[in-house]
């Protein structure tokens, strides 16, 4: 019985669970203020672990809303949701140096809109990949929107992790986000001189993130984080938007915590 029970334990252990729950003062969603208001936002990956070969898995992200504001819009829970398969990879280069990579296809799903025609979904690509060192982390984000959504979205920063006692860390960041014209029209609006825009860097923002590590199972965190809109034409097509969300220069953050079993 003791072996059998060992063998089930074997067996188990390269599949894993986490879940990533937060709330958050606003929401930025893929270099735009979606929503200014608090956010509730749940991030869930499950999977498998095959050694040499990466992690496979299956990751889901809902975000819903924490006030009424919007209620003769959209429903409060769940009217945005993505799910779909991702695999992981980490290749050793040297001592201390990791290029990891997360490449995600993946379903966005908007539901529960009065607006039928806001009820839609649309699928992407996405890769990520962070260089981990002992210094500064260079990382970057790529997205490919189809079937709904035609355009592409980048991120790229960097960021350091400095320990300040025992289990408690501080992160800060910096990162540009953008992407082709399609996106920057997504994320501004129509220029308001009439011209079209250009492909490039719509925002960049700063981030400093506290974190304290438990155990391995769990972590907490808390973030504050500066979204900044640049470009002089992009700020002002901002100032002139009627978009419930129009903000150049936008603070925010929120607390979380990661779970892993």
């Amino acid at each position: 019985m003791q072996s059998l029970a060992l063998v089930a334990a074997s067996l188990l252990s390269p599949f894993f669970v986490e879940v990533t729950p937060e709330v958050r003062s606003s929401y930025v969603s893929i270099g735009k203020l979606m929503e200014d208001r608090p956010m509730q936002i749940t991030n869930v990956r499950a999977g498998y672990d095959a050694g040499d070969f990466g992690r496979f898995g299956i990751r889901n992200w809902d975000v819903s809303s924490l006030t009424d504001r919007r209620h003769d819009a959209h429903r409060h829970a769940l009217y945005h949701f993505e799910f779909g398969p991702t695999w992981e990879y980490d290749l050793k280069l040297a001592e201390g140096w990791t290029l990891k990579s997360d490449v995600t296809r993946s379903w966005t799903l908007y539901r529960g809109f009065g607006n039928e025609a806001s009820n839609r979904t649309y699928s992407w690509w996405q890769i990520d990949q962070a260089l981990a060192n002992p210094y500064i982390v260079p990382f970057y984000r790529i997205r490919k929107c189809f079937r709904g959504n035609d355009y592409v979205y980048f991120k790229a920063g960097v960021r350091r992790r400095f320990g300040i006692w025992e289990s408690l860390y501080l992160t800060p960041s910096v990162y540009a986000e953008g992407g082709s014209s399609r996106n920057y029209r997504r994320v501004i609006g129509a220029r308001t001189d009439g011209e079209r825009w250009s492909d490039g860097v719509s925002s960049v923002s700063f981030r400093l993130e506290l974190g304290w590590t438990f155990c391995e199972n769990f972590s907490a965190f808390a973030f504050v984080e500066q979204y900044e809109v640049v470009g002089q034409a992009a700020r002002h097509a901002i100032s002139a938007s009627s978009y419930r969300c129009a903000h150049n220069d936008w603070t925010l953050g929120g607390i979380g915590c990661r779970i892993r079993f």
